[in-house]
């Protein structure tokens, strides 16, 4: 009987242990308003040109998020960090990597603006206007996309009221 018992707590020990070694759940992935039309604008302008939508990708979120956010809060508007940290970079720290993979592709657009000027369509179609933005949208081998839309109610630059900065990140890996 001793025996038994010591068998099943240890089962019960290790089941605890199992479990908590098991990462709880993560929450599903939510985007604001300005993001989900983000997404969507992006894939109508992809799709006007014959190309593959793209979905989104939590870590390319995460990424473009906490771009948008810095810039907003240091006041600033170019695709390095505030403390100097590259684009591309700081795409690979929050886990897009290219580690494990024979291709791997990213690009970014960002923008800000208020009023008017802040709405995702607008955005998307000044990105269109530009030849640079425009070719990072329309890049054929890109299928993720991160997107990052943060309001900055300190305003920025020439706007005294509140801002949106955008952050797009786009990419493409394979194994």
């Amino acid at each position: 009987m001793k025996k038994r018992i010591a068998v099943i707590s240890m089962f019960v020990a290790l089941a605890a242990l199992l479990l908590a070694t098991v990462p709880a759940a993560s929450p599903a992935l939510t985007l604001n308003s300005y993001e989900q039309q983000l997404v969507q604008a992006i894939n109508r302008q992809r799709a006007k040109h014959g190309l593959v939508k793209v979905r989104v990708h939590a870590r390319l979120v995460t990424a473009a998020r906490s771009h948008s956010a810095d810039m907003g809060q240091h006041k600033y508007f170019q695709h390095n960090s505030s403390s100097g940290e590259t684009w591309n970079a700081r795409i690979l720290r929050y886990g897009y990597t290219n580690s494990g993979y024979r291709m791997w592709r990213a690009g970014e657009n960002i923008y800000y603006g208020g009023g008017l000027y802040s709405s995702p369509i607008l955005v998307v179609r000044a990105w269109m206007k530009s030849t640079m933005h425009r070719a990072v949208i329309l890049t054929k081998a890109f299928r993720d996309i991160g997107v990052g839309a943060v309001k900055c109610s300190a305003g920025y630059g020439n706007w005294g009221g509140p801002v949106w900065f955008f952050t797009l990140d786009l990419g493409r890996r394979i194994k």
